[in-house]
């Protein structure tokens, strides 16, 4: 399975990193055993990483109010090679005005949007419609007013994978969100600045306290599929000590290309706040005759441990 958006799509979030006076070293191991069936192939099972990644993140007090911030972050692959690929690298400055950043960085449309990213499995959120993180990023983010914030990003590229042919800023990104207690809620809005499409996307979350709910919807005019695009998620979370039950209800509808739904459930186990073994299982089918790029009839499972360091 793919994204939806073939380009990328643009731009960046950074939250403020606590002042240290030393480099932090962190990290995640994430792996599965996990069962695919798709139709038309071979069921097979194989040992799966999920975004397992290592890191080292930090920041220097200026004085004034002010630090600098920075950040390398390399995804690993814990299942077979352990080969590392770039996820986050920048550099900025944080203090009462907000925060500034360049390099490559988180988007905010993910950070906004894709609330019911909630599974532990690599195979779990295909029907999100942005991507996660975009290089050449120039992003600000606010300071919180009263749970408030908003992030204005660029990309500003030549050459390279988010490059539309654009002198300056080649995709342009503005998010608003509200977080205040158990409520969470945001709007995000990207453009490609050469007129070939855009996306936008409303989420919101609420805690309840033994359970949470959250949704989510993207609209795009992508021309990936020559059509719009929309995408809808309905998640909620059930906790029982150390026990969690997840549940995701998903639609991908790319008109005249036809639409996709899965359902994916989960749990997991904690045996402290850095381990956790889960298992999750996931059902994706297109509409009849629909041959959605990408999507294939199918069920995933999978049973893993992950350990946060």
């Amino acid at each position: 399975m793919k994204k939806i958006l073939s380009v990328a799509i643009a731009a960046a979030l950074v939250a403020p990193l606590a002042a240290t006076a030393n480099p932090t070293l962190y990290g995640r191991v994430n792996v599965s055993l996990a069962h695919e069936d798709l139709d038309g192939l071979d069921s097979a099972w194989n040992v799966q990483d999920n975004a397992s990644r290592i890191g080292v993140k930090g920041s220097e007090d200026l004085g004034n109010g002010l630090s600098a911030i920075y950040q390398f972050e390399f995804s690993v692959d814990a299942s077979d090679s352990g080969n590392l690929g770039g996820r986050l690298a920048f550099a900025g400055i944080t203090g009462g005005f907000g925060t500034f950043a360049m390099g490559r960085q988180w988007t905010p449309y993910y950070n906004t949007v894709d609330k019911t990213d909630i599974m532990e499995s690599g195979f779990s959120n295909d029907y999100y419609l942005g991507l996660s993180r975009v290089g050449n990023a120039v992003a600000y983010v606010t300071p919180n007013f009263n749970g408030l914030s908003g992030a204005v990003a660029l990309v500003v590229d030549n050459g390279g994978a988010e490059d539309t042919g654009e002198d300056f800023a080649d995709w342009t990104n503005v998010s608003v969100d509200y977080s205040n207690g158990p409520l969470s809620v945001g709007g995000s809005w990207l453009r490609e600045n050469n007129g070939e499409g855009d996306l936008w996307g409303l989420a919101a979350s609420y805690n309840f306290g033994m359970f949470s709910i959250i949704g989510q919807y993207e609209d795009a005019d992508s021309d990936y599929y020559g059509d719009d695009a929309t995408s809808w998620a309905l998640g909620g979370e059930v906790y029982f000590g150390n026990n969690t039950l997840r549940g995701v209800y998903a639609n991908v509808d790319a008109g005249m290309y036809g639409d996709a739904t899965s359902w994916i459930i989960g749990a997991d186990h904690a045996f402290s706040q850095r381990t956790k073994v889960f298992a999750e299982y996931m059902d994706t089918e297109l509409a009849s005759s629909d041959m959605l790029k990408g999507y294939t009839d199918g069920q995933y499972f999978g049973v893993g441990i992950r350990h946060d360091f």
